[in-house]
């Protein structure tokens, strides 16, 4: 007796579906896990370049390495299938979609944060209701793109501000401060630094961010270390040299940040480059060594760009905060 064309379409609706354990009978998620656990695991690498600082640092806390886990655990899970997978996925997306949220609260709409926002919501689109095939495969390429698109954004430092004329924010969580740059300054890389201020190598302990107004020629830098060991003068001093300046020279405006508290050093700083300006350093309280170094380039005599990089010292250092 011939089959009816109910119970081929039938047959066609169970395309979507698995049997597992013999009668659980899973959704179009687990069933066709290919397309999902792709955009996982390219987001586990998009979250990996962005916590490890490999091609751009958003000075994200290490404890952000956890999202890089939580993407390959949910795409192995979902490739398994074992369990209610499909609640699971859903659970971790719409935490990792909070957390992507909370780290970009200091500049929601850089377009950094808005690529992994998305990369975030289609991951979470495509283990939401039962997708069908357009919809897995649609989402899918779209969420590759923008995995792709999140890295290479990291490497761009002007994706990381949401307009002209908004101050940037560095926070350093770990590191205790908080750095509102002013407007037209931006966080920049160790190469685009180079030229005019070579960046501390980090430590174990410390670490140094970078930033500046290229078109104006104003670079500078913030470094912040726990419990280095060591004096005030040694520990500027070795700042000072590590930036390419040597002792003696002494600041145009002796006038330390607040944020740097109490006991605090002010070194003249001078490149190879050129470029001249400020060093401040402070010793807090709980041990931290903190400094501050901020430069001017291209001015026309010496005394120019002493006073242009002690106005641009005291500019920045109005926006540090340390905790």
């Amino acid at each position: 007796m011939g089959r009816t064309r109910l119970d081929r379409l039938g047959d066609a609706v169970d395309d979507d579906a698995t049997v597992f354990g013999g009668d659980l009978v899973t959704s179009a998620v687990s069933a066709h896990p290919g397309p999902v656990a792709a955009v996982l695991g390219a987001g586990a690498l998009a979250w990996f370049l962005r916590a490890g600082g490999v091609v751009g640092s958003l000075q994200d806390p290490s404890w952000t390495y956890g999202l890089v886990a939580l993407d390959l655990v949910l795409a192995l899970v979902l490739v398994l299938n074992r369990g209610p997978v499909k609640g699971i996925a859903q659970t971790g997306l719409v935490a990792q979609l909070g957390v992507t949220l909370w780290l970009a609260r200091a500049s929601p709409t850089a377009p950094v944060h808005v690529a992994y926002a998305l990369l975030g919501l289609v991951a979470l689109s495509l283990v939401m209701g039962e997708p069908g095939v357009v919809r897995r495969y649609l989402s899918m390429g779209l969420g590759l793109c923008l995995a792709l698109v999140s890295g290479l954004l990291l490497a761009m430092p002007g994706s990381l501000t949401s307009g002209g004329g908004v101050r940037q924010l560095l926070v350093g969580s770990e590191l205790g401060y908080r750095l509102e740059l002013p407007a037209g300054w931006e966080r920049l890389t160790r190469e685009q630094l180079a030229t005019h201020m070579m960046l501390p190598p980090a430590t174990l302990s410390g670490s140094a961010v970078g930033f500046g107004d290229s078109a104006r020629g104003r670079y500078g830098m913030l470094w912040v270390e726990r419990g280095s060991g060591t004096t005030l003068a040694a520990g500027c001093e070795g700042l000072l040299r590590s930036l390419g300046g040597s002792p003696g020279l002494e600041a145009s405006r002796p006038v330390a940040p607040e944020a740097l508290g109490s006991r605090t050093q002010l070194h003249g700083l001078s490149t190879s480059s050129g470029a001249r300006g400020t060093l401040g350093c402070g010793l807090l309280a709980d041990g931290r060594l903190v400094g501050l170094a901020v430069v001017a380039a291209g001015a026309p005599d010496v005394q120019a760009g002493d006073a242009q990089g002690s106005a641009a010292f005291a500019a920045v250092g109005e926006g540090l905060v340390l905790q």
